[in-house]
């Protein structure tokens, strides 16, 4: 800003209006001053600055946000998109890794504080990693807003590995077929856990399987739901690549066609919930004499078969609703069990 005084031009330089104008009236200040020793004097003052004073606009009123504040604006007004389950993922791992933060004033927020929290996480790599996406996010709009004078998420550091308290594993063909025997002895107990073992959906997938996802003239099994009892209203499935029409084999066909004439829209699953279905794991597992497992590996187990008689890696994808050409069908997902190892040894032993 450039006002003219005593005949001369002076800049007025500030950040904000509001800082122009505490300086501007410094200067008017002088000039009433001025005017009004002339008057004393019996001069008649002639103007002295040229200039029109605005009025400064107000400053405006930045509300100042606790952590557990602007992470709910978050999810409101930049993740509104997001889906229920997805969101109360994000909360829970809010509350148990930021717990001692959520009460404080995101101005008051340092990078020490964050790399503590970053640091002290426990619990897997992928969470872990997905904690300090959520803070970087978190702390950028809320530096683009002004909410902050900083953004205390730069150079945060990554997390510590944690040493996972077990592997993941799929079952060896002799596993499997014990758990499959003494799942067929008490269907009414274990047939879901053995539609999940045959079939190699998701635990979601197969709480949400209805009489109308059965074709038994084609024999197919349409997938496009996904039930969580966290969320029962929210049945899409993980992505898109999810919802697939897959082969219904053989011994799940035998094991469906009972619901054939059963009401198209009620789920055949709706009785067992999770704290059921662990149970019935824990009791098959230690009935079939196994090792401890988790539902998640029965489709571990059955992408690890699918691999092991050498069926095409599309075609297992597009079974068990991974995107065409994904690397994670086979990084994650398949197991060389010893026996099979041992196989391959003996072959190349016998080739020598």
């Amino acid at each position: 800003m450039r006002i003219r005084y005593n005949g001369k031009y002076v800049s007025i330089y500030g950040k904000t209006k509001a800082e122009c104008y505490e300086k501007l009236k410094v200067i008017a200040d002088k000039v009433e001053q001025e005017k009004w020793l002339a008057k004393l004097a019996g001069i008649t003052a002639t103007p002295i600055v040229q200039a029109v004073i605005a009025q400064a606009p107000p400053t405006p009123t930045v509300k100042v946000y606790t952590l557990q504040e602007w992470f709910d604006e978050w999810l409101t007004s930049y993740k509104g998109n997001l889906r229920a389950v997805t969101v109360n993922g994000y909360r829970q791992l809010f509350k148990t890794h930021c717990a001692d933060l959520l009460d404080t004033s995101v101005t008051e927020i340092t990078n020490a504080m964050l790399a503590r929290v970053v640091n002290t996480m426990s619990g897997c790599r992928q969470a872990k990693d997905q904690v300090k996406s959520l803070l970087k996010q978190l702390f950028a709009i809320a530096h683009n807003d002004k909410l902050i004078d900083s953004n205390p998420t730069l150079n945060l550091p990554r997390p510590k590995a944690t040493p996972p308290t077990r592997k993941r594993q799929a079952l060896t063909a002799e596993q499997e077929k014990r758990f499959i025997e003494t799942a067929l002895s008490d269907l009414d107990k274990y047939e879901p856990l053995l539609i999940c073992l045959l079939q190699g959906v998701r635990k979601g997938e197969m709480l949400a399987l209805r009489p109308n996802d059965f074709d038994f003239e084609r024999n197919t099994l349409r997938i496009d739901e996904s039930y969580d009892e966290q969320n029962p209203t929210d049945l899409l499935t993980k992505n898109a690549d999810s919802n697939r029409v897959m082969p219904m084999f053989e011994l799940t066909r035998k094991i469906l066609l009972k619901y054939a004439g059963a009401d198209p829209n009620k789920r055949i699953y709706e009785k067992f919930y999770s704290t059921k279905l662990a149970k019935a794991l824990r009791e098959l597992q230690e009935q079939a004499n196994l090792p401890q497992f988790t539902i998640h590996e029965l489709r571990h187990t059955f992408i690890t078969r699918c691999h092991e008689r050498k069926i095409d890696e599309m075609i297992v994808q597009k079974w068990v609703g991974h995107q065409i050409g994904s690397r994670m069908t086979k990084a994650v997902y398949t197991h060389i069990s010893n026996d099979k190892e041992q196989e391959f040894i003996q072959l190349l032993n016998q080739s020598a």
